[in-house]
C-alpha cells in the first residue's frame, strides 16, 4: 500500500513504449546502471528471426528513454503467454538509468506489469546481471522486484576476480598448486596472446579445441561454429580470444565477452588434454587477469559454478584458486 501511495505522488511516472529507435537503444544500454552487451540489439540479432518471438520495450519519463526491457514471448503449456527477459541472452532487463531514484524504479516495474497485462501476458520472468556488472554497487532493482511481488525462482553462483590488485603481488595470492603450475608453464616456454580480431584459421582452431574439450565432458558448445563467427562480425569490439601457444600452435583458449566497461566475461575456456602436462590453463588465466586489468576492467567473471543452485564443486574450487569471489545470478518471476 505504501508503494502505491508514493507512486501516485510522482509527477512524471515512467511509461512503457514498444516503439523506439534502434540507434537510441544501442546508445542507452552502454550508459545504463546495469547494461551489458547481452542487451544489445546487435548481439541479439545473431539469432535467426524465427528462433524467438522478440518483444522489446523501452521505458520513458517525460518523453526521454530511462530504461530498456529486451524480451521475448514464450508459450507455456500451463500459463500461456509469458514475457521473458530475452532467452537468447545470459542476462536481461530491466536496464535502467543511474539517474533514477528508487521511486522511479518502482514506477518502472508497475508500468511493466500494467503493460504486460494489457498485452495478455500471464507471467513476467527475468534474469538480472550480478552486481559486478553495475555502474556502482546498487541493488535498488532487486529490492524493488521483491517489493513488487516478484519471487526468486532460480539462484546460481557466479564467480569473479576483482582486478584492483598489485601486479607484483598477484601471483602470491594464488594457492600453492596454482603458483607451481604457473611456474612450470613459464619454464616450458608457452606464450600468451590476446587476439582481438581472430581470422578464420584462429577461429577454426578455437572451435576444434572447444569441441574436443566439451566432448570429453559429454556436452556440446551452446553456440555453433557459424554463430560464433557471426557474433564476431556483429560485435567485433566486444569479443576476443585469449590463447596459449606452444611451438607456434594454439593449445588452450578462452572466448571472452567485454560485457560492459566494468566486467570481462570468460564465456568458453578450453584446452587439449594432450598438452595438460604444460599447465597452460593457470598461465592463461593469470595473463588474462593482467590484460583485463590493463584495459580498465574491474572484474574478470569466470561464469557460474552451479546448476539449478547445486554447486559444481570442481569448477568452484578451480576458480577460487585465482582469487575468485562469489556473486549471485538471480532469476525473478511474477504470475499476473
Amino acid at each position: 500500500m505504501t508503494n502505491r501511495i508514493e507512486l501516485s505522488q510522482i509527477k512524471h511516472p515512467i511509461t512503457v513504449d514498444p516503439h523506439f529507435d534502434p540507434v537510441e537503444w544501442e546508445s542507452f544500454w552502454e550508459s545504463a546502471m546495469n547494461g551489458t552487451v547481452f542487451n544489445s540489439l546487435n548481439f541479439l540479432s545473431y539469432h535467426p528471426p524465427e528462433r524467438f518471438n522478440s518483444h522489446h520495450v523501452v521505458f520513458r519519463r517525460k518523453g526521454n528513454i530511462v530504461g530498456l526491457f529486451p524480451a521475448a514471448v514464450v508459450e507455456d503449456k500451463k500459463l500461456g503467454k509469458c514475457w521473458v527477459s530475452h532467452p537468447g541472452a545470459s542476462y536481461g532487463g530491466p536496464v535502467w538509468s543511474p539517474q533514477l531514484k528508487y521511486i522511479h524504479i518502482l514506477s518502472m516495474l508497475e508500468s511493466l506489469e500494467s503493460y504486460a497485462k494489457q498485452q495478455g501476458f500471464n507471467q513476467i520472468k527475468m534474469t538480472v546481471p550480478p552486481i559486478i556488472y553495475n555502474n556502482f554497487h546498487d541493488q535498488s532493482l532487486d529490492f524493488a522486484l521483491v517489493g513488487s511481488g516478484f519471487k526468486v525462482i532460480r539462484s546460481e553462483l557466479s564467480q569473479a576476480a576483482r582486478l584492483d590488485f598489485d601486479e607484483k603481488e598477484l601471483l602470491s595470492t594464488f594457492v600453492n598448486k596454482t603458483r607451481t603450475a604457473f611456474r612450470k608453464a613459464e619454464r616450458e616456454g608457452i606464450k600468451f596472446r590476446m587476439i582481438q580480431n581472430p581470422n578464420q584459421k584462429e577461429l577454426d582452431r578455437f572451435w576444434e579445441i572447444l569441441v574436443e574439450n566439451r566432448a570429453g565432458l559429454g556436452v556440446v558448445p551452446a553456440h555453433s561454429r557459424g554463430e560464433i563467427e557471426r557474433l564476431h562480425q556483429l560485435i567485433p569490439d566486444r569479443l576476443m580470444l585469449a590463447v596459449i601457444e606452444h611451438e607456434g600452435k594454439i593449445i588452450s583458449t578462452i572466448w571472452n565477452f567485454a560485457c560492459n566497461r566494468f566486467t570481462l566475461l570468460e564465456f568458453y575456456m578450453a584446452h587439449l588434454d594432450e598438452y595438460q602436462h604444460l599447465r597452460p590453463v593457470p598461465y592463461l588465466t593469470y595473463k588474462s587477469m593482467l590484460w583485463a586489468r590493463e584495459q580498465g576492467f574491474r572484474y574478470l567473471d569466470f561464469g557460474i559454478s552451479s546448476i539449478w543452485s547445486e554447486p559444481t564443486w570442481g569448477l568452484l574450487r578451480f576458480k577460487e584458486n585465482f582469487r575468485a569471489r562469489h556473486y549471485l545470478r538471480l532469476t525473478y518471476q511474477k504470475n499476473l
